[in-house]
């Protein structure tokens, strides 16, 4: 199928998804079509889509938890429905190099649940792929050497490549290895998905804090995708992480001053907090009052009241740690003991700030 225009439109923290979405739009450039790369943030309703045959639609987004990220999936569900328009979903994820060898991340049901989203919305979805950008996370491992990053991108263009090629061709792409690896983990790890979605998402977005070298310049703040981060302290403004924090890494990225630091011994501390148990003891302190009430422990009800705890234990632990981390001592105490320092932090080589944050 001719196609004559083309959107793409991107999520991207420390600019993997950028970089990809970037290259499509370029590949798709120079076979003639009329191309736009735009951030969802700067295109919260999608009004710049045509419905047209000759129209194509690609999301290119990051994968969290093994699948989409949950604002990807907010947008995607706002987009206009169409009728003719045709469409594509490239989730990146998580690639490493170890030596010569290249180890495939994983994206699960990220751009299933995408295509999904835009198939019962009326887009005519041509295709889906899972392209391996360097491992932002540096909260779980080191971050990789700079010519191990630039192997790994280098691969992953000529991915993007391949497939926008072919897709303008008029082929779909579905019946491929990289699609069955991923419907394979997607169902496998479906449980992980939905916990990241449900509770993970907010448990990690509460690990974050600023060492001393944080000058209080807001730049995390006023570039954060999701307004997550709030500057708080009138004398020393310092990050506040809101429960919409998606982790995508940006504000650690990009800080000037390397002062984001994701806290490891704050997790543990965090993790024996959101997993007390609290409705056994609560059922257990009723049954003084109610006996026989212990009985329903283990059934839906218990569940319940461990949702009423997770939640409120969570954000009220981290008003009390944002508090406390001002204290220098204390706060040094939590930067001596997380490998963020030690690990490094990640940003696509070739990004810069003002490109995902304000692009257009």
């Amino acid at each position: 199928m001719p196609y004559k225009d083309m959107i793409v439109y991107f999520l991207s923290g420390t600019g993997n998804s950028f970089r990809i979405a970037t290259c499509i739009g370029k590949a798709a450039k120079t076979k003639g079509i009329k191309t736009k790369v735009l951030s969802i943030d700067k295109a919260p309703s999608g009004k710049e889509l045509k419905d047209l045959k000759t129209s194509l639609l690609g999301l290119v987004f990051p994968t969290h938890g093994f699948t989409a990220p949950w604002h990807m999936i907010k947008f995607t569900c706002r987009l206009p429905r169409v009728k003719k328009t045709s469409a594509f979903c490239t989730a990146t994820r998580a690639g490493l190099k170890i030596g010569k060898v290249f180890t495939p991340g994983i994206s699960g049901t990220a751009t299933f649940i995408i295509a999904l989203i835009l198939f019962i919305k009326g887009y005519r979805v041509r295709g889906a792929v899972s392209i391996d950008m360097p491992s932002n996370w540096y909260s779980l491992h080191p971050i990789q050497q700079e010519k191990n990053l630039r192997a790994i991108i280098t691969r992953a263009k000529l991915k993007a490549d391949e497939f926008i090629n072919k897709l303008i061709k008029g082929k779909n792409i579905w019946l491929t290895l990289n699609n069955l690896y991923e419907i394979i983990w997607g169902l496998l790890l479906i449980p992980i998905s939905l916990g990241y979605l449900i509770f993970g998402r907010f448990f990690l977005a509460k690990l974050f804090f600023a060492n001393t070298n944080c000058n209080g310049c807001g730049i995390c703040a006023d570039n954060c995708s999701f307004g997550a981060i709030t500057m708080r302290g009138k004398q020393d403004p310092r990050p506040f992480w809101k429960y919409n924090c998606e982790s995508c890494m940006r504000c650690a990225a990009f800080c000037p001053k390397n002062a984001i630091e994701a806290g490891h011994s704050w997790a543990v501390i965090l993790y024996h907090i959101s997993v007390i148990p609290f409705s056994v003891y609560l059922l257990s302190w009723l049954d003084n009052f109610i006996p026989g009430i212990t009985r329903l422990q283990g059934g839906w009800i218990e569940e319940a009241l461990s949702l009423l705890y997770f939640y409120p234990a969570i954000f009220i632990s981290y008003y009390i740690f944002n508090l406390f981390i001002k204290i220098p001592i204390v706060n040094r105490l939590f930067t001596i003991t997380t490998f963020t320092h030690f690990w490094g932090r990640y940003r696509e080589p070739d990004t810069r700030l003002k490109q995902i944050s304000l692009h257009k």
